[in-house]
């Protein structure tokens, strides 16, 4: 595709030149068309709405420039050989840049090195947080510390209220539904720790890990329950997680929201749906379509020669009941800005 793209840029610039010469060339023919671009997505894993809204919205971006978008994808997030494999197959084909969501950019590094080799970029996707290996061209993501810290003080804040206690004096019990391994899980869940104890009185009981999974997390918090029906927060993760907490907790006969309170992360359209039937409480609203819209619009400066900063900060912000028409609109939505790494 470089090539052919390179072709073609001399082919239209030789006859542009030759008209130019016979007189013929009017002022409506000076610009040469966009090059068609081959991008290649490789997320983590297929399952979570996460991905799948990150993914439709690359998709439509880049057909607006009649790009082509190639995505292969893992059975599951754990798979890393798969990526390995799905990096080498993207470097050896017809692919201009590759973003890349993975669980462990370490044992990418090789590949990652790969493509710059062979002036491909490569984007880190959904993090903020440096990989071992520098052969990055852009990191795009929210702050996972940040966004998880800010919702650690809403949860102590919002059972504050439904205790009529303030946060200082607030007691309570808190349960971690926690990710596969890997820098996402630890900075979501030391960001909420951080961010919950804001609140002194209120204890976090327990952490399990449920793998990014609504089952396995239903699974989890219905035994939590019958060890401790005390619990008053379940947080996941993620927003499938934050699901099945939230399911688990109504099938054990508690009220979200009145008895317990669910959080999640991602801003995803169950959620969003869950928290308007008042069956969830909160989600961090990362804007999965909106980051995957910035992939494309970032790809395309990048292969038009243009510099962009190397870490890029997408929005996030806490979506409950009292804003989420707002989110849902696009009015809360604020430009990706240049930023720092986040310390992992």
């Amino acid at each position: 595709m470089r090539s052919q793209n390179l072709f073609i840029h001399l082919f239209l610039i030789s006859i542009l030149l030759f008209m130019a010469g016979t007189g013929v060339l009017s002022e409506n023919i000076l610009s040469v068309p966009d090059s068609s671009y081959n991008i290649g997505i490789i997320p983590s894993g297929s399952s979570s709405p996460f991905h799948q809204e990150l993914i439709h919205a690359a998709n439509k971006t880049a057909s607006e420039s009649n790009w082509t978008v190639i995505i292969l994808t893992p059975d599951e997030e754990t798979n890393i050989s798969y990526q390995e494999d799905a990096m080498n197959t993207q470097i050896s084909g017809d692919v201009d840049l590759i973003c890349l969501n993975t669980l462990d950019t370490d044992k990418l590094a090789d590949e990652i090195r790969e493509a710059e080799s062979v002036n491909i970029p490569v984007f880190l996707y959904n993090t903020l947080v440096p990989a071992k290996t520098q052969n990055i061209t852009e990191y795009i993501g929210y702050d996972q510390y940040t966004g998880a810290y800010t919702m650690g003080v809403y949860a102590a804040r919002t059972l504050a209220d439904l205790k009529n206690e303030t946060q200082e004096t607030v007691q309570g019990r808190a349960f971690i539904l926690r990710g596969l391994p890997g820098f996402h899980a630890d900075q979501r869940t030391a960001g909420f720790i951080d961010g919950l104890s804001t609140s002194p009185g209120i204890e976090i009981v327990g952490e399990q890990v449920a793998g990014w999974d609504r089952e396995t997390a239903r699974s989890i918090t219905k035994d939590v329950l019958k060890e401790d029906p005390t619990i008053d927060i379940f947080y996941g993760n993620s927003d499938e997680m934050a699901i099945g907490a939230a399911l688990a907790v109504q099938e054990f006969g508690k009220k979200v929201n009145e008895e317990i309170l669910c959080l999640g992360i991602d801003g995803n359209m169950p959620t969003l749906e869950m928290i308007r039937n008042k069956t969830m409480t909160a989600t961090l609203g990362v804007y999965p379509e909106k980051m995957g819209e910035t992939l494309i619009i970032q790809a395309k400066k990048v292969l038009d020669g243009e510099r962009v900063p190397i870490y890029l900060e997408t929005p996030a912000i806490v979506i409950d009941s009292a804003n989420l028409d707002a989110y849902l609109y696009g009015s809360l939505w604020t430009e990706p800005v240049s930023s720092e790494p986040e310390q992992s």
